[in-house]
């Protein structure tokens, strides 16, 4: 019985292998990749040995006559204080306000992963001038968390952010994916199933989020394998019960995934 219970998740595991392709690792942001203003060793890596991250830039490309990719902040973007040196420009969002930052990102290669969404965040008290506090009701902070004047600290799920993450079609879109549709997550504790629409998440200090949405496949809730091409429309929501103070720019949302070699998709 054990024996063919193996025989069977090899027979799987190579049906389930691209042909004649092999993976690596691949990440897309707004703009061009290369010169992310968070890109890290790890990063600097993958563009090294994935040069199609030099010719990234999608900002002034247009497809159905519309931008492939771009970032759209709820107000004017000012000096983040978070982070300084060098300067990076970012848009406020201060408690008890509403808002919405939109990142519409091109994949350049095929995925042949689930897909994390990594988001970069200055989350600090309301009126704080820097992420490092020294004084009481200063500094860095965590989004849905209110802290009472008696120093009593509760959560409120309903105060954090929402994410949605939608797949749409682009000029190399495999035959039938014609519908957007929304990604589904799939929880780093548990591995559970839930659909990427207005996700509620967390967010703390300048440290980076990290959400999984699985890989579409056919037939799996009306999804459709995505492509070189195909571009994914990320919205952060801010409700107005948000207890501290944010700031997001254009390149703190990145999509990290194994990608299929040679399937490859260019400015």
């Amino acid at each position: 019985m054990l024996k063919r219970i193996i025989t069977l998740i090899a027979a799987l595991a190579i049906l389930s292998a691209p042909a004649f392709a092999g993976d690596r690792p691949e990440f897309d942001c707004v703009g061009d990749d290369a010169t992310n203003y968070f890109n890290d060793a790890i990063k600097n890596m993958v563009v090294a040995n994935n040069p199609w991250n030099l010719a990234s830039d999608f900002t002034g490309v247009l497809f159905n006559d519309e931008p492939m990719e771009g970032f759209i902040p709820p107000v004017q973007l000012t000096p983040d204080i978070c982070f300084l040196d060098p300067v990076y420009m970012s848009a406020y969002t201060q408690w008890r306000r509403p808002a919405v930052y939109d990142y519409k990102i091109v994949l350049q290669m095929d995925p042949q992963s689930d897909i994390d969404v990594n988001i970069v965040d200055c989350v600090v008290k309301h009126n704080s001038k820097t992420a490092f506090g020294v004084n009481p009701w200063e500094g860095a902070d965590q989004t849905g968390r209110f802290q009472m004047t008696d120093g009593t600290s509760i959560f409120i799920s309903g105060a954090n952010p929402m994410l949605s993450v939608m797949a749409i079609p682009g000029p190399n879109a495999v035959f039938g994916f014609e519908t957007p549709f929304y990604l589904t997550s799939r929880s780093q504790g548990g591995l559970v199933d839930s659909p990427m629409q207005n996700l509620l998440y967390t967010s703390k200090a300048l440290w980076e989020e990290g959400l999984v949405g699985r890989m579409p496949e056919y037939g799996v809730d009306a999804e459709f394998p995505l492509s070189a091409g195909d571009m994914l429309a990320i919205r952060i929501e801010i409700p107005f019960i948000n207890s501290v103070d944010v700031r997001y720019g254009e390149d703190n949302v990145c999509v990290k995934y194994v990608g299929i070699d040679g399937t490859i998709f260019t400015q």
